[in-house]
């Protein structure tokens, strides 16, 4: 499971993109003019466990990623059938992703490496191209 993820994981640092809502002055800010990497994260619990993943990835977010340098911010959605969980995240650039992702594979990450035990990860970065909004 591991080698998998870290071949990903390095496959993702070469294409190039995790929130605690409190966290203080940062906040998720979709905007196409910002050139910020994002990654959506879609997490399929391996044991149908969707709580306890939930607990798991905020535990990590809180202990470790919001204390990375370029880390911005990771947002945790839970699916309403019970069978995903989506980190929203978001990194200043590559290079804080990347750097990350070392840490990662030092295990000096290892609430994240948890999370990645207890799900099949699907992995993709992105770059927003435009939002909207409803008019009042």
């Amino acid at each position: 499971m591991y080698r998998r993820l870290f071949k990903f994981m390095g496959v993702m640092a070469v294409l190039s993109s995790l929130s605690i809502a409190n966290a203080q002055d940062v906040k998720t800010t979709i905007n196409p003019e910002k050139n910020i990497l994002t990654m959506i994260n879609i997490l399929t619990p391996v044991d149908g466990d969707q709580e306890a993943l939930v607990t798991q990835l905020e535990l990590a977010l809180h202990k470790t990623l919001i204390h990375e340098p370029g880390f911005i911010s990771g947002n945790v959605h839970r699916s309403l059938d019970s069978k995903h969980v989506v980190n929203y995240a978001q990194w200043q650039d590559k290079a804080s992703l990347e750097a990350f992702i070392i840490k990662l594979q030092a295990g000096k990450a290892p609430e994240m490496a948890k999370v990645f035990t207890m799900a099949k990860p699907d992995f993709h970065p992105y770059a927003v191209v435009s939002s909207h909004q409803h008019l009042n």
